[in-house]
Parts: C-alpha cells; sequence; structure tokens
C-alpha cells in the first residue's frame, strides 16, 4: 500500500470509528488497531488526535460542499427551486451515507471535538451552510422571505442529518427520503406565507 493509500486508509478508518463510537470513545491507539497497523505507522502521518480530527472535519465540510455543489449544477440552474433543492438533498444524504463517511463522522462528532478545532474549521462550515442558504432562496419568487433564509437552511439540513439517527435502507431508499424532506420543506415555507400575514393582521 503507499504511503497516499495508508493515509487515506487511516483516515477512513478514523471517520467510521467518530462515526460509530463518538469523539471521546476514539484514540489513536484504537484507530491504528481498527486499520491494521501499529500506533507508530500512525505516527507518521499524525502527531497526534487532534490532526486526525482536523482532517476529518475539514474534509467532510468540503467533500459535502463539492458533492451537493455538483448535484445542483447537474440538474441546471434553469430547473424549479423543488427539483434543485431535491437534488441538494439526496446529494447531502449520498454524502452521509457513504461508508466511511467523512461527513457523517463530522456531524456525530463537532459538537463534542476542543474549540480549537471547532475554530479552525469553521470556515467550512460556514461556506456549506451559506450554500444552503443562497439555494433556498435560489428563485424565489418573493423578494423579502417571511422566513429568515439562514433558518430555513437550518432546518433543512438538520433534518437531514437527523436522518443518521433513524434511516434504514431496507425500509426506505435514500431518494424517497430525498423525495420527503423537499417536500416538507415546501410545505412548511407554504405555511409560513399563509400564517405569517394573518399574525401580523391579528396583531395590528
Amino acid at each position: 500500500m503507499s504511503e497516499i493509500d495508508l493515509k487515506s486508509h487511516l483516515l477512513k478508518t478514523a471517520a467510521r470509528l467518530f462515526q460509530r463510537q463518538g469523539y471521546a470513545a476514539v484514540s489513536l491507539r484504537k484507530i491504528a488497531a481498527e486499520a491494521g497497523v501499529t500506533t507508530g505507522s500512525l505516527y507518521y502521518y499524525f502527531n497526534d488526535k487532534d490532526e486526525v480530527v482536523h482532517e476529518i472535519l475539514d474534509t467532510g465540510h468540503r467533500r459535502a460542499l463539492v458533492d451537493v455543489r455538483r448535484a445542483v449544477q447537474a440538474v441546471g440552474l434553469a430547473a424549479d427551486r423543488r427539483a434543485m433543492l431535491r437534488a441538494a438533498v439526496l446529494a447531502h444524504l449520498e454524502a452521509i451515507f457513504e461508508d466511511s463517511s467523512f461527513p457523517a463522522a463530522s456531524i456525530r462528532i463537532f459538537p463534542h471535538v476542543p474549540p480549537h478545532l471547532r475554530a479552525a474549521v469553521r470556515p467550512g462550515r460556514i461556506a456549506y451552510v451559506q450554500f444552503w442558504t443562497d439555494l433556498v432562496t435560489l428563485g424565489d419568487p418573493s423578494r423579502q422571505p417571511l422566513v429568515a433564509p439562514r433558518h430555513m437552511a437550518m432546518y433543512l439540513l438538520g433534518a437531514a442529518n437527523g436522518t443518521l439517527e433513524w434511516y434504514k435502507a431496507n425500509r426506505q431508499t435514500l431518494e424517497e427520503v430525498a423525495d420527503d424532506l423537499t417536500f416538507v420543506f415546501f410545505e412548511v415555507v407554504a405555511s409560513a406565507r399563509a400564517a405569517r400575514p394573518a399574525a401580523r393582521k391579528t396583531a395590528a
């Protein structure tokens, strides 16, 4: 195995362990044992656990953004909002459910890593949320959304990320989940449009 392949193998092993066991339960020794290498081999590539975690978090954000952006571009900006969002949701789901998923590991451990690591990868995280924020308002006929675009983006991402806790491949396909999440999102937006003017009128 080449050095590049071995480093990739170590990171994939670490991502798999972090996703299954969480941040605190995974040590470098455990990663090395699971990968079938000596701890010394692991230290050849990484000085400490922080370096492993940083690479997984940073790669997770960047990889998800590349995959989702590519899916939206494949649909085309001329497509309607529902088609674009559905493509983005499906790409996000496929990214977090792939084998040894860096994005899934990132979702699992991000709240638990030390503050300096969260700060180090924040630019990539912000860029990903901003992409979704722009996407949920792209083609919106309303120039003044009644729900803050970032809130809409976080609502949709939260729902998609939550599937890690309950999704079973033998019960439903990711395509079906993407259809459902997209449908619910647009229902929520439609309900907000209907409810907000009425609430404002009542308050007045």
